[in-house]
């Protein structure tokens, strides 16, 4: 094998000597490379199966993607924000949470605003800000005027522990909560209406007043009146 490759080397150049050693065996590591440097400059490189693709490879070519002007799926945008945890406690700040839940964002904002409760404010701020990410970002640029809450939930923070004083040397433990308010913003798609499909609007018998009391007809005729008393 050595005698054979010194004297290849002898009698050409080494690049040919070496491919017409690769031909022979041509399912060698060696082979595979040479293979691949020799397909590196052409125009079209063989690419692999959609099964066998590489991770960084072309994937947008393999899949049928239909725009959105073509009837396909709009992809909904959502972006997720969360306060730092505060002095609060959960049951006060879930109050909160289920006013916002489902608003417009400058609702939502304006509610917080008048809101007598005291994490209002920081609620608030908390909204203003998201809103300003998400508009402002090139990840989401998402539109102001379609935004709105979609989701509001309230976590638990750490428990700060103290000590309460008691009478005749005794105390207690008291506990100062902390809660942090999590929220998700989306923009409000339009409505589809399609045909046969039951909505509000067309719903039988939907926003029909309802009469609780109607007055009594004095002049209506009684039909099979019920048995009295003789006397």
């Amino acid at each position: 094998m050595f005698g054979a490759l010194k004297s290849a080397f002898r009698t050409q150049q080494p690049v040919s000597a070496f491919k017409s050693l690769t031909q022979s065996t041509p399912r060698g590591f060696h082979a595979v490379a040479l293979r691949f440097a020799e397909q590196k400059n052409t125009m079209n490189p063989i690419r692999p199966e959609l099964g066998a693709s590489s991770l960084f490879g072309d994937v947008s070519a393999h899949v049928n993607e239909v725009p959105v002007e073509q009837g396909g799926k709009a992809t909904v945008k959502e972006y997720e924000f969360s306060t730092a945890n505060f002095k609060t406690s959960t049951k006060k700040l879930r109050l909160l949470a289920n006013q916002i839940k489902g608003l417009d964002i400058q609702n939502a904002i304006n509610q917080m605003e008048f809101s007598q409760k005291r994490p209002g404010k920081r609620v608030m701020n908390t909204l203003a800000f998201a809103r300003t990410n998400a508009t402002t970002q090139e990840k989401y640029a998402m539109d102001a005027n379609k935004l709105y809450v979609d989701r509001a939930w309230v976590g638990k923070g750490i428990y700060q522990r103290r000590i309460k004083t008691h009478a005749r040397g005794k105390f207690g433990v008291m506990h100062h909560p902390t809660a942090h308010l999590k929220f998700t913003l989306k923009e409000r798609q339009p409505e589809s209406t399609e045909a046969g499909r039951p909505t509000r609007s067309n719903i039988r018998g939907w926003k029909k007043a309802k009469k609780v009391w109607t007055p009594l007809i004095e002049d209506k005729p009684i039909y099979n009146p019920t048995r009295t008393y003789n006397w």
